[in-house]
């Protein structure tokens, strides 16, 4: 079955734990018919506290090999899985939900 949206995969980025894996889940992404990855770098908390965040230089670079395989958002810096609408242009307040 085929729908016409547009969908995209955020995918967190943990040093250690599945950097060295997430050129996998884009691949099978993209076989998936997934049009964007969003790479999202770890914010240390809970569990996971104790792990250091990859740098900008390393989500960068991690971006540019996982745009080989499929396009990669760039201009995000953090997501919120609740967001609705387009960047800049939350629309949240507005939805009765």
């Amino acid at each position: 079955m085929e729908y016409d949206m547009i969908v995209k995969v955020n995918t967190v980025y943990i040093p250690g734990i599945n950097d060295e894996h997430i050129i996998e889940i884009t691949k099978r992404i993209k076989e998936l018919g997934i049009y964007m990855q969003n790479l999202i770098p770890l914010i240390p908390q809970y569990k996971f506290e104790e792990i250091e965040p990859p740098t900008p230089e390393d989500v960068e670079k991690k971006q540019e090999e996982l745009g080989e395989v499929l396009k990669q958002m760039t201009h995000c810096r953090r997501c919120r899985a609740d967001a609705i609408g387009r960047l800049e242009h939350d629309v949240q307040d507005k939805i009765q939900l």
